[in-house]
């Protein structure tokens, strides 16, 4: 707790330091005589806001047969300022501090396939599953300008996009350290971005985009070839996006290009829309695409230590049609993967946000895939409560597949209920959630233990309960 305060202690004064500077250039050579209705720096500050942030998360994984169980539960809090605008500059900074309450298993190897917990420890600390006490870190520290059309974030931020997010179904979110930049013309939207370093939500350190890749399992060598795959091994300056948007009145396409220097490019493509009735709902309807090719040397000289293979590419398509009510929304999705390639993007950057995602998987990894999904969202009591319904098969190469099946995930069928209650009146601010997720395996065949546990016939539940004010 001492360190997290000498943390936000240091970064407060640097970033008090950032905005005294053009304020005390003015000081120096304005010689007019100051105005008495312009308020002081301090009085700048002291009209910023203070985000307080209250976080309990509760979960369990319960496996087939004897392979092991897992459950934990974890809180924590955490503190973040705000400056108001000032000729259109602000600062921020923000941080977080965790402590696991209670666990069961999730340090321990299960006996029978010798693997690791998969989903609880991402609430933690992966690099050091042992640690349950002092897991803080530094989130947010930026100097960003925004005026009219055009916003510009320096430092340590967040960052949305179809690939590159937050992620934010775990303890923390993913964050990136760079600069970004918006620019809003009309219906437009212009969105570009230079990382250099990310940290991950599992972990509290702030590490290059190199060093980033593999923190959480890197999966099987396509070559067959044992040892730490990529891990440490990658060589990349950073990751650049580029996002084009066009928002009309019926309809909105977005394009987003990403580029991991050295490694790979990613050209993802979206159209949405609706079609309104005279029956009291709306048609809708979506298409997605992208493409996926290797960038020099897909990381590393050295075929089993790269990311992707010097001459790997892929694409796949995706899309969404269904109804929407006022209240209520009925979709029927799809995405086919070629099998000409695996789609790969690091799962530490984010996660996709296909028609078909649901939550507790994803399709990064795999190659030709087949996914059906059909989701209903209701709200209720004002839209304060809203309840979620998933479901999905998806088809996927063979197990002995390693240059399509990245991480050895089956056939499956994927079930998922969302219950989440924002409070409202005094509670303002306070936000329920209660998530189940159930998968099943859809083989005809019995599998080797190592691809069920933590992958198929299980279930897993989550309770969160969030409070900001």
């Amino acid at each position: 707790m001492p360190n997290m305060i000498r943390k936000f202690a240091l970064v407060l004064g640097l970033g008090i330091l950032l905005l005294s500077f053009p304020i005390m250039a003015q000081h120096v050579h304005d010689s007019e005589p100051e105005n008495p209705n312009e308020k002081l720096f301090g009085q700048v500050l002291k009209s910023g806001s203070f985000e307080f942030h209250l976080r309990s998360f509760y979960m369990s994984t319960l496996n087939q047969g004897n392979l092991t169980d897992y459950s934990t539960w974890g809180t924590g809090a955490g503190l973040g300022y705000f400056s108001p605008r000032w000729k259109g500059f602000g600062v921020g900074f923000s941080g977080f501090f965790v402590f696991r309450h209670f666990e069961n298993n999730i340090t321990k190897l299960d006996p029978s396939t010798g693997l690791a917990n998969r989903y609880e420890m991402l609430l933690y600390d992966v690099h050091h599953p042992e640690n349950n006490k002092d897991m803080d870190r530094l989130e947010e520290f930026y100097l960003s300008y925004q005026k009219e059309e055009i916003s510009i974030w320096g430092g340590r931020h967040h960052f949305e996009s179809p690939l590159l997010n937050a992620s934010d179904n775990r303890m923390r979110p993913n964050l990136f350290s760079g600069i970004s930049a918006d620019y809003t013309p009309g219906k437009f939207r212009i969105n570009g971005a230079w990382f250099s370093h990310v940290i991950s939500r599992g972990s509290l350190e702030w590490v290059s985009v190199a060093e980033s890749f593999g923190t959480y399992s890197t999966g099987r060598n396509p070559l067959s070839v044992e040892g730490d795959g990529y891990r440490h091994h990658v060589e990349s300056a950073g990751i650049g996006v580029l996002g084009l948007e066009y928002s009309g009145e019926k309809a909105k396409i977005r394009s987003w290009n990403y580029l991991a220097q050295n490694v790979f490019a990613l050209n993802f493509l979206e159209g949405t829309g609706s079609l309104p009735t005279e029956r009291g709902f709306d048609y809708i309807w979506g298409a997605q695409a992208f493409y996926e090719t290797a960038v020099a040397n897909g990381g590393n000289d050295q075929l089993d230590r790269a990311y992707i293979l010097p001459d790997e590419s892929t694409y796949g398509v995706g899309f969404q049609a269904g109804m929407k009510w006022p209240h209520a929304k009925l979709t029927f999705n799809y995405l086919g993967i070629s099998d000409k390639g695996r789609f790969l993007f690091p799962r530490e950057w984010g996660r996709e946000q296909f028609f078909v995602s649901l939550q507790r998987e994803r399709y990064e990894g795999l190659g030709g895939v087949n996914a059906l999904m059909t989701q209903y969202d209701h709200t209720f009591i004002h839209d304060k409560l809203k309840v979620s319904l998933g479901a999905a098969h998806v088809q996927t190469p063979d197990l002995n597949n390693l240059t399509l099946n990245k991480y050895g995930i089956p056939n499956y069928y994927h079930f998922t209920g969302l219950v989440d209650y924002r409070f409202d009146g005094f509670f303002k601010g306070l936000d329920l959630q209660l998530l189940a997720v159930y998968k099943r395996e859809d083989r005809d065949q019995k599998m080797p233990l190592e691809y069920v546990i933590n992958r198929v016939n299980m279930m897993n539940m989550n309770l969160i309960l969030d409070y900001r004010f």
